[in-house]
């Protein structure tokens, strides 16, 4: 947690349960946040991220992390499991070790998305959603997928552990066409 001129910034991972309630918040915050630079998304990009995270509550190990100053929710950090034997791995432009793409459903958590308001960047905010959503996951690894123009973005999570394994084609289904893998395998212990 953190201090801030105008009050306490308080970080806390919630149940599923818990996320559900305030599906309508995080969307709320997800506009705020990757609507700015330097994602800068639109309307289409706000309907994905509505109907993913609705997909998203109902899969194993689904994680929600939230920053609230105020009461006012200022960050979010969500995922869930990668699925057993599931497609996320496919489109990789080079290939992977051996095993590497190996699905258990409980062996890589999938870190989704990661936003901050812009008044409220560059505090350390989104560092402590990470490690809160992580800590405890009970995966072995963590993935994200970042669009290779958010070059900032992708100097954050160098600096945080993770590394950047590949490239892949997105699925025609998704907002981009390329991102970049990043994995870290040295995941925060907490409780799950």
């Amino acid at each position: 947690m953190g201090e801030t001129a105008s009050g306490r910034v308080i970080v806390k991972a919630l149940s599923p349960e818990e996320a559900e309630t305030i599906t309508e918040e995080v969307g709320t915050a997800y506009r705020e946040s990757f609507g700015a630079p330097p994602n800068d998304e639109g309307p289409a990009e706000f309907e994905h991220q509505r109907a993913s995270y609705s997909e998203l509550l109902k899969r194993r190990g689904f994680r929600l992390s939230v920053a609230r100053q105020d009461g006012l929710l200022i960050g979010f950090a969500y995922g869930a499991f990668l699925l057993e034997g599931g497609r996320w791995w496919n489109g990789m432009r080079d290939p992977l070790p051996a095993g590497f793409t190996d699905e258990s459903g409980s062996r890589t958590w999938h870190l989704v998305d990661l936003g901050v308001l812009p008044s409220h960047r560059g505090r350390g905010i989104a560092k402590q959603l990470t490690e809160a959503v992580l800590a405890g996951c009970g995966a072995q690894r963590a993935v994200l997928a970042v669009e290779p123009r958010l070059e900032g973005n992708q100097r954050l999570y160098r600096s945080w552990g993770w590394r950047q394994v590949g490239s892949v084609d997105a699925p025609a289904s998704s907002i981009n066409d390329v991102y970049d893998i990043y994995v870290l395998e040295d995941l925060p212990a907490g409780r799950p």
